[in-house]
């Protein structure tokens, strides 16, 4: 393991699933994406010539802390790395884990423009963060991206059969597919468990959270230990 845990496949993969219940449950439950920012603005677009005013709203004030969470992102990733912080990415999972544990909370239910607020700050951070998956750029919250990678890289590999093409599409394609599978069991469980199915987003955070921490030590310590020697 190596300073860039969060460039791990595994990780990258599990974030990629996340982000598909995410956005899936999202707008089942609250008619907003978490992240897919085009799709709200259209959808506020549309629903403003509606005179639907309280669904604009939501929609634009997810956009903008979409917005103010990139810019967060990316304020922390130049501080950090100006203190040689290399693991703060693993506090992010935690925060993750517990803002989507308090969304499941009934008090927060009657008030869904703050929920998408929350969620759509969340995303960003997590989209700007971790944004490689060994070395090579993906994107864990929408899949329009990915698929293009796939799409291209395929057409360079039949054309060239160059392996490292060959290499890139399997990596895009392994991505959306995780994306495709999240969205798919978003939409299950919040068929048979209602809103309760946020929780498996909080549990799943947490999971990613507590195997990475696991790892950092364990990291840290074997490197402590040969520092000694």
């Amino acid at each position: 393991m190596n300073n860039s845990f969060h460039e791990n496949r595994s990780v990258g993969l599990l974030m990629t699933f996340i982000g598909g219940m995410m956005d899936s449950y999202t707008y089942i439950r609250y008619g907003a994406f978490a992240s897919a920012q085009t799709g709200n603005i259209i959808l506020a677009i549309i629903q403003a010539y509606e005179r639907q005013w309280n669904m604009v709203g939501k929609k634009l004030l997810s956009t903008l802390f979409f917005f103010i969470g990139i810019l967060l992102a990316k304020f922390m990733i130049d501080y950090f790395k100006r203190k040689e912080h290399h693991f703060w990415r693993l506090f992010l999972l935690y925060f993750e884990a517990a803002v989507f544990f308090v969304i499941s909370l009934d008090f927060l239910q009657p008030h869904p423009a703050i929920i998408t607020i929350m969620i759509a700050f969340t995303a960003a951070i997590q989209w700007v963060s971790f944004d490689k998956i060994n070395g090579l750029a993906y994107t864990n919250l929408f899949t329009t991206g990915n698929l293009k990678g796939v799409a291209t890289n395929l057409y360079d590999y039949l054309s060239t059969k160059n392996p490292d093409a060959k290499a890139r599409f399997l990596h895009f394609l392994s991505v959306v597919v995780a994306f495709i599978v999240g969205a798919i069991i978003s939409v299950f469980s919040y068929r048979m468990i209602g809103t309760n199915a946020v929780l498996i987003i909080a549990a799943l955070f947490l999971y990613l959270a507590l195997s990475e921490s696991f790892l950092v030590w364990r990291f840290q310590r074997n490197t402590n230990i040969m520092q000694k020697k």
